[in-house]
């Protein structure tokens, strides 16, 4: 069986590669991780006013 993740931020199926986001780690050391689907990831990109490169246009 496949692995079919969905984002975190719309719910929507990835259906092509996105962003892993990975929260900061507690005092255990354990860590969120979020599966973003590559439109959301343009828009948390816009958020932090970031210039993306070349590879992620």
């Amino acid at each position: 069986m496949a692995i079919r993740p969905k984002c975190d931020m719309c719910g929507e199926e990835l259906t092509k590669f996105g962003a892993i986001l990975f929260s900061p780690p507690d005092e255990e050391s354990r860590t969120l991780k979020l599966h973003v689907c590559a439109e959301c990831y343009k828009k948390i990109l816009k958020k932090f006013k970031h210039r993306p490169s070349s590879a992620e246009k």
